[in-house]
């Protein structure tokens, strides 16, 4: 049978790929987001309202300066150096990677809540220098998010039989799972921003225009980041955490995990096995109530506190933490313990906009 050697849970965030000098012209944008989505609630606000009408002063208190940025970007980065020399070392035969899509292979054309990628290979396409550049940003900083997510093409190998066997797995175990063979030339179409707010729903939608797209940026940061674009194999697995109204949800994700781990028992190969989650935890707003909750949990493997914690502090990117949550029940049962290497939560506005960055693994 097949055994996971190794656990990991990393933030993906455009500022790791950003010196600190460079994240106050970063936050020049979180002026503009339409997708601010504020706790304790769980509603959409635009900036300039949530500041005058919504946000304690408490929180505007925490924004921080360049002495702070660089301090966090340090501790950043160091966990990201402990993370990518940890799996360099255990070198497992087969890395799961648990992330998300955002506007990069699935649209409102097509939104499947689970999809497991069992090509081949798939390919990181480094994005294209030539998007619009947005007020209060260069050409220079979006090249460097962009190297970020990838700097170089590269073809990413894929276990594809053992993900075909995950497909037909969770298949017989009342997943109603999406499959993906094969890369289309191009990509692009539109996604709605459906959070709550105050009158309703937030009508927003994205347009993305078609161009070539590679692995989501939850894959191709790890490839680029933690495997030095020098990867093993891996098996894709996509959850739509950000999309309503067909969202994964805490509990399902929590139970997508414990069968991914019984699937990988169950197969019939000696093999090692890492299970990587990418992405999270809170943003565009900073919640460290929900960000402390959750780790504290993964800690204890509390799956009842995961499977419920509450659906309204999930919306917009802080969605990506039930990335964190199949980690966590596929690790339920496992004799490895976490070790929590940093968490670096981030105000870069007095709307406390920013992040909860957070790295930790699990070892034996």
């Amino acid at each position: 049978m097949a055994r996971i050697v190794l656990g990991i849970g990393t933030s993906h965030t455009p500022l790791l790929a950003l010196p600190p000098e460079r994240w106050f012209e970063y936050s020049q944008n979180d002026l503009r987001n339409r997708e601010l989505v504020f706790p304790p609630e769980g509603i959409s606000i635009p900036y300039d309202e949530a500041l005058a009408t919504h946000v304690p002063q408490e929180i505007q208190d925490r924004l921080q300066g360049e002495a702070e940025f660089a301090d966090s970007a340090a501790r950043c980065q160091a966990a990201l150096d402990d993370l990518a020399a940890t799996l360099t070392a255990v070198k497992p035969d087969v890395t799961v990677i648990v992330s998300d899509d955002q506007d990069e292979w699935f649209y409102d054309s097509n939104m499947p809540a689970l999809s497991i990628f069992w090509g081949e290979s798939a390919p990181v396409i480094p994005r294209p220098a030539g998007r619009a550049v947005p007020p209060g940003w260069t050409p220079e900083l979006i090249q460097m998010i962009n190297d970020g997510y990838g700097d170089k093409y590269v073809d990413v190998p894929i276990a594809h039989e053992m993900a075909r066997y995950f497909i037909e797995y969770l298949m017989d175990h009342d997943f109603d799972v999406a499959q993906m063979k094969y890369i289309e030339g191009e990509y692009g179409g539109s996604v709605g921003r459906r959070y709550p707010t105050r009158e309703g729903e937030l009508d927003v939608v994205r347009e993305s225009e078609r161009r070539p797209q590679g692995l989501p940026h939850g894959f191709s940061f790890v490839v680029k980041r933690l495997f030095g674009n020098q990867p093993g194999a891996i098996i894709p697995v996509i959850q739509n955490t950000c999309y309503p109204p067909n969202q994964v949800t805490p509990r399902r994700c929590y139970q997508l995990g414990q069968h991914i781990a019984a699937a990988i028992e169950a197969w019939d190969e000696d093999l090692t096995v890492a299970i990587i989650a990418s992405g999270g935890l809170s943003h565009f707003i900073v919640d460290e109530e929900i960000d402390r909750t959750l780790l504290t949990a993964l800690a204890a493997r509390d799956g009842e506190t995961i499977r419920a914690l509450p659906r309204n502090r999930l919306y917009s990117a802080t969605s990506e933490s039930m990335n964190w949550m199949t980690l966590g029940g596929a690790l339920e049962r496992s004799p490895l313990s976490m070790q929590l290497l940093d968490y670096v939560p981030v105000y870069r506005t007095p709307a406390g906009t920013g992040g909860g960055w957070a790295f930790a693994k699990w070892c034996e």
